[in-house]
């Protein structure tokens, strides 16, 4: 028994440090997945400013058009004044005049508001890049580090399951299966010390009776408060 007790306890660490690389596993690549969330927003951020660029850009060459046509408008209003016959006409068209140069201040000011935007969204856009390029280098360095962590995760567990296997062989397979039910009810420890009287696993007091046989490791024995299996450490026992 005390062979099977001994192989027990070290697949139980085995088990222990497996979980612990699992967990560490499945927390990584969330991280990464986070980094590159992050990576990809900056973009976004960057994307969005561009295009506002862009748009502020074709506003002002839409608004350039317009005012090209404008002043051929009063140029062609002009002209015909030179020709009318009647004041009537010659007023009209000066007030025509008018209110098409109202129209063309309308426009140089707001080319002249666009010009001042464009400015603005093109420093954006220069600073958006250059702090782009700066998170996107540290990211791909976390990635990068984050991924040969993964990696080294991923080979530790290669051989902690190699060792686990060459150890569960050489255990009985009864009492393989009564382990691995235990282990996996519990998610700690199927195998707990009897320490001070008491299960250290739930730590319920154990009769005396009970002690004496884990002590005598005869047979295996659980507790009956939380069913794992019981045993003394060898260090433990005084006199």
């Amino acid at each position: 028994m005390l062979e099977q007790l001994e192989l027990l306890l070290e697949l139980q660490e085995i088990d222990t440090d497996l979980a612990d690389l699992s967990r560490q596993g499945e927390l990584l690549p969330i991280r990464i997945g986070e980094f590159k969330t992050e990576k990809a927003r900056v973009r976004a951020a960057l994307q969005e400013k561009e295009l506002a660029l862009d748009v502020a850009k074709k506003e002002r060459q839409h608004r350039e058009h317009e005012l090209e046509d404008a002043t051929a408008r009063i140029n062609d209003l002009k002209a015909k004044q030179l020709v009318i016959k009647t004041n009537e006409e010659y007023a009209a068209l000066t007030h025509e005049i008018a209110f098409a140069g109202q129209g063309i201040s309308d426009l140089e000011d707001g080319i002249l508001t666009l010009l001042e935007d464009i400015d603005q969204l093109a420093a954006d856009v220069e600073k958006a890049g250059a702090e782009k390029a700066e998170a996107e280098r540290g990211i791909d360095e976390s990635v990068s580090e984050l991924q040969a962590r993964l990696d080294e995760l991923n080979d530790a567990l290669a051989v902690k399951k190699d060792e686990r296997l060459r150890i569960a062989m050489r255990i009985d397979a009864s009492l393989l299966r009564r382990y691995e039910g235990i282990f996996r009810s519990k998610g700690d420890c199927a195998l707990a010390p009897v320490v001070d009287g008491a299960c250290s696993g739930c730590y319920k007091s154990l009769p005396p009776q009970t002690v004496i046989e884990v002590k005598r490791a005869t047979r295996f024995t659980e507790c009956d408060g939380c069913g794992r299996i019981l045993y003394w450490r060898r260090e433990t026992d005084v006199g």
